[in-house]
């Protein structure tokens, strides 16, 4: 449970800046309001109805919405440089084709059939005929199916909805508004350096020896040792005393907390 609702704080903190406590107090209230509909005696029909109408298909649709999303639309020649620069080497060419053509053709084939199946027939349940001893399926009363109906669209309604924002730019990450998250990639720094030549520096400033302007550090990569000595002109120095190699990180001031 606990990952359940780190997943759904996470993305509307970093949405919304909110304070978390408040949050996970309403999120588990509301979800244990929602659960008391669970322990009736009726109970059991509900659980069978989320689970069926609120999981499987919408699940599914989302799952195909995915693959398509990042095999074709982002691109899959695309996505295995971004895994490669993260794993540091190259998956299997296996996965290429799995990706692009065999996954989304079988989730959709999956989709079809599912579609057709609810189409052909209606929304059942199991019900115990306390005079027959036994369950038998009983069609769901037009209440239970607008539930049903209304339980898939609510599921599967984020996606057109955040789609529209997009598009008619509802929504703008450049003017700094909500769901705007900056990222920065970073570049692998190589210690190597020219025979002759203090690559210290360089380092530190993320640059080829070539490039380093000067063998001194800037100001902003360690802070100077505390007790060290007296006077204006102390060096700024690593921790062991030395100028050592740091990390030039950006000055991000709103870091979502999914990050940290």
């Amino acid at each position: 449970m606990f990952g359940t609702i780190e997943g759904i704080l996470t993305p509307l903190i970093d949405t919304f800046k909110v304070r978390k406590e408040f949050l996970t107090v309403g999120c588990c209230v509301l979800a244990f309001s929602i659960g008391l509909l669970f322990v009736q005696r009726s109970g059991n029909y509900f659980v069978a109805m989320f689970d069926d109408y609120s999981a499987t298909l919408p699940l599914l649709i989302v799952v195909v919405l995915e693959n398509v999303a990042v095999a074709w639309v982002y691109g899959i020649d695309k996505f295995f440089e971004d895994l490669k620069e993260m794993l540091g080497f190259t998956p299997y060419r296996f996965y290429y084709y799995m990706w692009k053509y065999i996954t989304p053709t079988l989730l959709i084939v999956l989709l079809c059939t599912s579609f057709i199946q609810l189409a052909m027939k209606p929304p059942v349940y199991s019900a115990w005929i306390q005079e027959e001893a036994r369950e038998q399926e009983v069609f769901f009363p037009l209440w239970g199916v607008v539930v049903c109906i209304s339980l898939m669209v609510m599921a599967i309604m984020p996606v057109p909805v955040v789609f529209a924002l997009r598009y008619f730019n509802i929504i703008d990450d450049s003017s700094g508004g909500i769901s705007t998250v900056a990222y920065k990639k970073g570049r692998i720094i190589k210690e190597t350096a020219r025979p002759g030549e203090d690559d210290d520096a360089s380092l530190i400033q993320g640059k080829s020896p070539s490039e380093a302007p000067s063998p001194m550090p800037g100001n902003s990569i360690y802070r100077k040792q505390s007790g060290g000595g007296t006077g204006g002109n102390e060096a700024d120095t690593a921790p062991n005393g030395r100028y050592g190699i740091g990390y030039l990180m950006a000055d991000m001031p709103d870091m979502p907390e999914s990050d940290l």
